[in-house]
């Protein structure tokens, strides 16, 4: 992910002044600049829906795809086009492909907290290399959790605990580029295939720009435009009835691997945990496990607290400071950690995207007095919801936040510097937030956070 993340069900209905105001906003908002575009590899899912160049319809298969998204969690949504002819305007265009999106998912313009972004591709220099590069929606989104999804996700878990390496390699997106609604055109060198949903029909192919022509795929004229940036093609072909095509729409599996990451920059092995592993943070969680296998030794009990919101229960019974679902373990035997996720896992359910990370935390308290080095994986996609709480807890937590994109979920910003902790992403720490003032400024991820109040609020010049 960016960030509450519901796709909030009230009454939008397209054209009106409300969801007007907030189409016309996004066709303001500045574009980014990119050679090419890539996936952002955050968590959850992306739906890729192509759009032909200079078009702005969708077809059925696309139109019921995008339907599907009103039972999930949306937290992103990416326009991508080309810059072809150069700075052209395509505000029309942009205005029609999104008034196309919005009569079937209207609700996704009314939340402020889904973050739109326009992004314009300046590889192309040629008609034909324009034509060729991907145009249309990708939408970064996760399935809302159901009543049996906690029992299916502590079965992923396990599975992903089947394999030795201690994290799942993720696809190079930096040398590889996305074209087209049939092929992927990239480099030879370090290029790696991309990653398909396991029921996927079609398979990909490395063939060269060559062989392309001669198959047909490529006009010779366009594969001399292609050879001067790119030398080989990955064909995306059915396996039922071959050729190249990649037909309506894609949804991929968006690798992200945090946890491991910042486990491996830091000696924590002695530090308490606690983890947030509801919806779908079992990717985490096994990231988790594969680091207590090496850190854990039976010379040292330690001490995890697991937390999934409350159970099964029903949003409505919930109470902020007593809505349970957690789960403390004291132990120096691997086995009994993994048994207390997946038992927590099991045991959670459907529900609400916020989540009780404080009540966690004062739970952590009471199981260990002494302990003062706090580790918290938490899930960027879900707000706090019982933040209110936060003023009873003391001691300093380092924050290590799952699921980020850009934006970074203000809940845990002012958790972290609340708590005199830290925050750690993927490939950055951040320390400093403790000292920050009444109307200092910070700058994370390019986004500009301003203390305001006690709490933080994005200032950053051109966001919606």
């Amino acid at each position: 992910m960016k960030i509450l993340v519901f796709v909030i069900l009230i009454s939008c209905i397209p054209g009106s002044a409300f969801c007007q105001s907030g189409l016309s906003s996004i066709v303001r908002q500045r574009e980014i600049f990119t050679p090419y575009y890539e996936m952002t590899s955050a968590g959850g899912k992306v739906l890729y829906l192509p759009m032909n160049y200079g078009r702005s319809a969708f077809s059925y298969k696309q139109e019921a795809a995008v339907k599907s998204l009103k039972n999930a969690t949306v937290v992103r949504v990416d326009l991508v086009y080309s810059d072809y002819p150069a700075k052209a305007d395509f505000s029309l265009l942009t205005k029609r492909r999104l008034e196309t999106l919005q009569k079937m998912l209207p609700a996704i313009f009314s939340d402020k907290n889904i973050e739109f972004r326009k992004i314009r591709q300046t590889l192309a220099t040629t008609k034909a290399v324009a034509a060729g590069l991907q145009h249309g929606f990708f939408i970064y989104f996760r399935p809302l959790p159901t009543k049996t999804s906690g029992e299916k996700e502590a079965r992923v878990l396990k599975s992903l605990l089947m394999d030795t390496s201690l994290e799942r390699p993720a696809r190079d997106s930096s040398s590889t580029v996305w074209f087209s609604e049939s092929m992927i055109m990239g480099d030879t060198a370090g290029a790696t295939l991309p990653d398909l949903p396991a029921n996927y029909t079609r398979e990909i192919t490395r063939i060269s720009v060559e062989d392309a022509v001669s198959r047909g795929y490529l006009e010779k004229e366009t594969a001399k435009e292609y050879k001067k940036l790119m030398d080989t093609v990955f064909c995306i072909e059915d396996k039922r009835d071959g050729g190249c095509d990649l037909g309506d729409y894609s949804i991929y599996d968006l690798p992200d691997s945090t946890v491991t990451q910042v486990l491996k920059r830091h000696k924590w092995s002695h530090s308490l945990i606690v983890a947030d592993v509801t919806g779908s943070m079992y990717p985490y969680s096994a990231q988790l496990l594969k680091w207590v296998q090496l850190t854990l030794t039976d010379k040292e009990n330690r001490y995890f607290v697991f937390f999934n919101d409350g159970d099964n229960k029903d949003d409505d019974k919930k109470v902020i400071g007593r809505t349970g679902g957690i789960y403390p373990v004291y132990t120096n035997e691997y086995d009994r950690v993994e048994k207390t996720i997946i038992r927590a896992m099991e045991n959670g359910s459907g529900g609400d995207a916020p989540e009780n990370n404080i009540e966690a935390l004062l739970e952590s308290e009471k199981v260990c007095k002494g302990c003062d080095s706090i580790v918290m994986i938490a899930d960027n996609w879900a707000p706090i919801k019982d933040i209110s709480l936060l003023s009873s807890y003391h001691r300093p937590v380092k924050v290590i936040l799952c699921g980020v994109f850009d934006r970074i979920n203000k809940d845990y910003l002012k958790l972290a510097r609340d708590t005199k902790g830290s925050l750690h992403l993927i490939e950055e720490d951040i320390y400093r937030l403790s000292e920050l003032k009444e109307g200092e400024t910070i700058k994370i991820h390019g986004l500009i956070y301003r203390l305001t109040d006690g709490n933080f609020v994005d200032v950053t010049p051109g966001t919606l």
